[in-house]
Parts: structure tokens; sequence; C-alpha cells
């Protein structure tokens, strides 16, 4: 009877040894994009990366500034903290004119 030390072994595969980073934002919820990927997951979330490898993590939410950062680990575990600013709400003076409010509400009838 053969035993293995690891599913890697087991498997004869040659791949690349991950790590764990645990991602977390501020505000609960935020996209976790890894190298310009989406991968669907929110934080807070463990997400697998490549050992030894520097990997871009990014952080989005809506009504927020995006936040990335470069994460490299040789580590099983990593962490990746960022807090979101929100993007502030501008008010324009002056308003609509009763043409302009005329002509986008008659595109709505």
């Amino acid at each position: 009877m053969a035993l293995f030390k690891n599913l890697r072994e087991l498997l004869g595969a040659k791949s690349k040894e991950m790590c764990l980073c645990m991602v977390v934002s501020e505000q609960e919820g935020a996209e976790i994009w890894v190298n310009d990927q989406r991968t669907n997951y929110v934080t807070p979330k463990l997400v697998a990366i490549p050992k030894d490898e520097s990997v871009k993590v990014e952080v989005r939410l809506v009504g927020h500034e995006n936040h990335s950062a470069m994460v490299r680990s040789s580590h099983n575990l990593t962490y990746y903290y960022c807090n979101l600013k929100r993007i502030p709400l501008k008010l324009i003076s002056g308003g609509l004119s009763s043409h302009e409010i005329n002509s986008n509400s008659a595109a709505y009838l």
C-alpha cells in the first residue's frame, strides 16, 4: 500500500505551491479581484494565491475608491486589510433649467 503525503504527490502534478490570503476590508462585501480577474468572492474571504509570487489583489465596492496592493508571501497564510475611502458626493449648484427638466421628463413618458 502506497502512502502519499499530499494530494499533489498523489496526482503526480508539478503545480505551483499555493498559500491562503485572508482579504478583509473595513467595509464588508467588497468584490475581490486577483491579477485583474474577478474572483466572485466578497470580503472577508480566504483566497488562494501562488506562494512566493507577487499577486495584485484589488478590492472594489460601489461608492468607494478601489484599493489594490501587490501581495507576496512565502508562508502558508497571509493577510491583506484595507479601509476603503468613500467617494464624496458633490452637489451641483444652479440646478437644471425648466427647459432641461421638461425635455428630460419627456424622455421617460
